[in-house]
């Protein structure tokens, strides 16, 4: 079982490893309460320059953050969440990478850590929690 609390998004990821960020959320890294999941790996990965930069990527990303699965209800869920969502006339805020992170926070009861709006509005319809990597 992981001790995660927080599943972090890819623009949050982004942020936190900014120094000044990375320095404020240390103990939280350290105690290894954020995670990452497949989607999110895929997505940071993919802002990689070389075959060295992905590689030192996925090195910093597997030192700094524990590890969430993605179950196949995740994907159910997030188009689940994407009813609500067109239904509340929002569909278009959170896009298919943001709906699985969000539904796969929600599984593991985990807070979406982000730098992303997106994710407050799908909290509206879920009533998950979400925080803001800035809001330390």
């Amino acid at each position: 079982m992981t001790p995660a609390i927080y599943l972090i998004d890819t623009s949050g990821l982004f942020r936190i490893l900014q120094s000044e960020l990375r320095k404020a959320w240390s103990d939280q890294l350290a105690a290894g309460v954020i995670a990452v999941c497949p989607i999110v790996e895929l997505e940071f990965l993919y802002s990689a320059r070389s075959l060295a930069d992905r590689l030192e990527k996925q090195r910093l990303m597997r030192d700094l953050f524990g590890w969430v699965a993605m179950s196949a209800g995740s994907y159910e869920r997030a188009g689940e969440v994407q009813q609500l969502l067109t239904e509340a006339g929002a569909h278009r805020s959170a896009g298919p990478v943001d709906l699985l992170i969000a539904a796969t926070a929600e599984r593991e009861r985990l807070i979406v850590l982000c730098d992303d709006h997106d994710y407050e509005t799908v909290a509206t319809v879920t009533g998950q929690p979400v925080k803001r990597v800035t809001d330390i």
